[in-house]
C-alpha cells in the first residue's frame, strides 16, 4: 500500500511538472511567462496572424525579451511601491482606460471650444487662443475626463459626518 502511494505521488509530481513546463514560454528572474500570455501579446502585435507555436526560435527569444520588461516592472513595483502608491497608480490607469473608451464627438469639442473662446472674450483676455484643430484632442480628453468623473459622482453615495 505504501509503495503504491509513493508511486502514485511520484507519477503525479512528474505529470504536474510536465504540464507546467508545457505551458511555460519562458521565465525572467524565476517568474514564468506562459504560452497563453505570449499568444495574447502576439495576437495584439500581429492581429491574430501569429501564434507561439508558429513563431521561429529567434522570434520567440525576441518576444520573451520584450515581455520580460513587463514582468520586471511588475516585480519591482510590487517591491518598491507602497499600497497607497499602488492604489494611485491603479486609479490613474483605470481613469486613462475609461477616458479612452468614453466617446466625445467633434461637435461636443467644438461647443466647448466656442464656450471657452466666448468666456475669454467676455473676460477681455489678452492671451491668443489657438485654433480649434490645434486643441481639439486636448478638449476631447478634458471632456472625456469630465464625463467619467461626472458618472462616478452621479452614482456616489457621499455622506458628511
Amino acid at each position: 500500500m505504501k509503495k503504491t502511494l509513493v508511486i502514485l505521488g511520484l507519477a503525479l509530481a512528474f505529470t504536474t511538472h510536465h504540464a507546467v513546463a508545457a505551458t511555460a514560454a519562458g521565465t525572467v528572474n524565476g517568474t514564468t511567462i506562459t504560452v497563453e500570455e505570449a499568444n495574447s501579446v502576439l495576437n495584439t502585435l500581429t492581429k491574430g496572424k501569429m501564434t507561439w507555436e508558429k513563431l521561429p526560435a529567434d522570434g520567440k527569444k525576441q518576444l520573451i525579451e520584450r515581455m520580460a520588461l513587463d514582468k520586471l516592472l511588475v516585480a519591482e513595483s510590487n517591491k518598491s511601491l507602497t499600497d497607497k502608491e499602488k492604489e494611485a497608480a491603479l486609479a490613474g490607469y483605470w481613469m486613462q482606460k475609461k477616458m479612452l473608451s468614453t466617446e466625445v464627438t467633434d461637435k461636443e469639442a467644438q461647443d466647448a471650444y466656442d464656450k471657452m473662446k466666448k468666456a475669454a472674450k467676455e473676460a477681455k483676455s489678452t492671451q491668443t487662443i489657438p485654433a480649434f484643430d490645434v486643441v481639439k484632442n486636448n478638449i476631447k480628453m478634458q471632456l472625456a475626463q469630465e464625463k467619467v468623473v461626472g458618472q462616478l459622482m452621479k452614482n456616489a453615495n457621499i455622506k458628511i459626518k
